[in-house]
């Protein structure tokens, strides 16, 4: 006889249960910051990865020990809460666009200024274009005009505006020489030996400009940073970056150092954790006071590698992921075993006993949550048999303030974060949203997880098996609430209870077609979703169509619903704001929602033999929005930067496509690499005026041969 999945499920509970009070599902270690060492020597650090290098084979390729296992976490609940200080990063009344009469950069947390290509301070517009640093003199639009161009020589990354300063970040490399403590006086001197044979080592240079005279730049002070720059944020005038630098165990050691010029300045201490890691990087925070260009500090952690970076006014969070795979045999490999009338599955549908992945959409309801709920029991029976293939998150928690760089603790949560938005520091607490991808002896399982941790990053919270079979597409945390999009088929957008941080818990959630890659609150009722209109193909599977907009509405937070929906243009439309947060321009006070848009059409053209085939066009500019619960999405107009008419074009490779949008008074600027295009706000179609940029790239709209 056939089980149903409500026997399947609580099946699933009671194996959880009993898997929990036999102690097979462990729960996964938060280092704190008793556990962090510091190294004395080069030749330490040396010895220290040679050795951690064999444990990391055994670890890899044979059993797994009790810290790695997963839901472990997932299952285990404390009760205890540590109470912290800071308010939430995104409680709707921190997000602002700074002053009425002018933009700012689009960021996750208040009062934390993130860098970006473009700034503006009211005024002028400054702006990375190629290999130049831009000063705009860009208000009023009318007069704009184009102040002063710096070249710069190595390759141009992000800037911070603070008042009269500007700070630059650049990268390059350098050869440099080894440090050993055999050495000179300190612990880790510098000495004249190149290393034994050629390395070129990254670097990243901090180039503070005094900007008091928008048309003469003049270099304050000028750093060099051993490794790859990551990321970097400001606080109250005081710039945080974070860079790094991979470590080879068979390479001479060179322990990052901050130098002014061929002058080491600053000689940072180098942490590290009795942690095994498959790789070792370098991660070096140094800040620096954007006013004056004096350095604050500097330290160097030993950690795996990862860039995804969440900032609060008090904290960095650095995390990466860690990988805990055990190779041994599986039965069934890439593919879902599923038994011929077990889990409510129909003979028909399991005629072969194998369910391939891309067919799993293709089940009815009722045969897939036969298929999930074998996932999980094949989930807790290979933890049980130690065959389970998980990757973790690791977070690093580093206070800061003033300058002051402080290591807190460590924490390690499953799954993996999709970028800065899966991060959210609220109440002292840590919140993370990650996604679980896990092989196990019946095939691949997926889900997503939230986690709370506490100011010391042990777990105190969780909230695991969301959305089986999708993955995150974005999040945001906004208060105590978290509102999250999974997709796979159709978009599930979740309404989040975290109040309680021990017991997180769904409160509603609405399934539509489509998806949003970024939310953005609207007000605390009203979230604004950007992504792509998504329809069923004719061969059952899932299409991506054009760029949507949406907006949430959250006041019945157990009954969500979409208020209304815009689709701009036909499959390949893409948009700036999908990926980076930084290309979404909204002001509520304005009414004013500007979004990036790559439009391609598709029209078709008749053959001289009487066919036809679909051609595309593509359209390069801008959409300008008013935006209300009352009205929905209301068009004001557009800003053209170019287009390609009638041929096919490369996407992005156009010189046209806007990045970023800003607007100073009333007056709307959008951005591309080729131009700066000023438009009136309360007439959106008037151009004002148009700045062509140099240095940009050389992209020509050619487009190819008709067929």
């Amino acid at each position: 006889m056939a089980q149903t999945p409500s026997i399947w499920l609580a099946l699933v509970l009671v194996l959880v249960v009993a898997a929990i009070a036999c102690g097979c599902m462990g729960t996964a270690p938060a280092t704190t910051a008793g556990d962090i060492k510091k190294f004395s020597s080069t030749d330490e650090i040396r010895q220290y990865i040679k050795e951690n290098a064999a444990k990391v084979q055994d670890t890899y390729y044979g059993a797994v020990d009790g810290s790695l296992r997963n839901a472990e976490v997932a299952m285990s609940v404390p009760s205890a809460v540590a109470q912290g200080a800071a308010k939430s990063s995104a409680e709707f009344s921190g997000i602002s666009s700074g002053a009425t009469d002018y933009s700012t950069t689009n960021i996750q947390v208040a009062g934390v200024d993130e860098p970006d290509f473009v700034k503006n301070d009211g005024r002028y517009i400054y702006i990375i274009s190629g290999s130049s640093l831009v000063i705009v003199d860009a208000y009023p639009a009318q007069g704009a005009k184009i102040l002063s161009d710096t070249q710069i020589e190595d390759n141009v990354k992000e800037i911070f505006i603070s008042g009269d300063r500007l700070v630059l970040f650049t990268t390059g490399t350098a050869d440099l020489p080894a440090r050993t403590a055999s050495e000179g006086t300190g612990t880790m001197e510098k000495v004249a030996a190149m290393p034994r044979y050629y390395r070129s080592n990254p670097v990243t240079h901090a180039t503070v400009y005094d900007i008091s005279d928008r048309k003469n730049p003049n270099v304050m002070k000028e750093y060099t940073v051993d490794g790859d720059y990551v990321d970097a944020r400001m606080i109250r005038g005081i710039v945080y970056m974070l860079t790094r630098e991979n470590v080879y165990s068979y390479d001479d050691i060179v322990v990052p150092a901050v130098r002014e010029g061929s002058r080491v300045v600053l000689e940072p201490d180098v942490y590290y954790f009795d942690n095994p890691e498959r790789e070792y990087v370098f991660s070096t925070v140094t800040a620096l006071d954007a006013g004056s260009g004096a350095t604050k500090g500097a330290k160097t952690f030993l950690i795996g590698s990862g860039n995804i970076l969440y900032v609060s006014p008090d904290a960095m969070y650095v995390s990466y992921p860690k990988w805990h795979p055990v190779y041994q045999a599986r039965v069934d490999g890439p593919q879902i075993a599923v038994a011929a009338g077990q889990a409510g599955v129909s003979s028909s549908s399991a005629a072969s006993a194998r369910v391939l992945w891309e067919d799993f959409n293709k089940l009815s309801e009722q045969e897939k949550q036969g298929v999930i709920a074998q996932m999980k029991s094949g989930e807790l029976e290979s933890i049980r048999k130690q065959e389970y293939d998980q990757t973790t998150t690791v977070i690093h928690k580093i206070a800061i303030s003033n300058g002051d760089i402080t290591y807190v603790a460590q924490g390690e949560v499953p799954g993996a974060l999709k970028d800065q938005f899966s991060m959210d520091e609220y109440n002292g607490n840590l919140r993370a949203a990650t996604t679980s991808s896990v092989w196990t002896n019946r095939g691949q399982y997926e889900y997503n997880n939230v986690f709370v941790l506490d100011p010391l990053m042990k777990v105190i919270g969780s909230l695991t098996h969301i959305a089986e079979q999708e993955k995150i597409y974005s999040t945001r945390f906004i208060g105590d609430r978290l509102y999250m999009v999974t997709f796979k088929r159709i978009d599930p957008f979740f309404v989040i209870d975290l109040s309680s941080p021990e017991n997180p818990k769904i409160l509603g959630k609405l399934k539509i077609p489509g998806y949003s890659d970024y939310l953005h609150p609207y007000d605390k009722n009203h979230i604004i979703g950007v992504g792509k209109e998504t329809a069923t193909n004719d061969w059952g599977g899932v299409s991506t169509r054009g760029v949507k907009l949406a907006l949430f509405d959250v006041t019945d937070v157990e009954h969500p619903k979409q208020v209304d929906k815009v689709e701009i243009g036909d499959s390949g439309t893409d948009s700036a704001a999908l990926y980076d947060h930084k290309a979404f321009l909204f002001d509520k006070a304005k009414n004013l929602l500007v979004i990036p848009i790559r439009q391609v059409t598709t029209v078709p053209v008749v053959q001289k033999t009487g066919y036809y085939n679909n051609r595309q066009q593509v359209w390069f500019g801008a959409y300008v929005f008013g935006v209300s619960p009352a009205t929905g999405f209301d068009l004001r107009g557009t800003v053209k930067h170019g287009s390609a008419e009638g041929g096919y074009y490369w996407y992005g490779s156009s010189a046209n496509e806007v990045k970023r949008s800003l607007y100073i008074g009333n007056d709307l600027y959008t951005i591309s690499s080729a131009k700066i295009v000023a438009s009136d706000l309360a007439h959106i179609n008037t151009t004002i005026k148009t700045i062509d940029l140099p240095g940009g790239p050389d992209y020509r709209d050619v487009p190819l041969p008709m067929e």
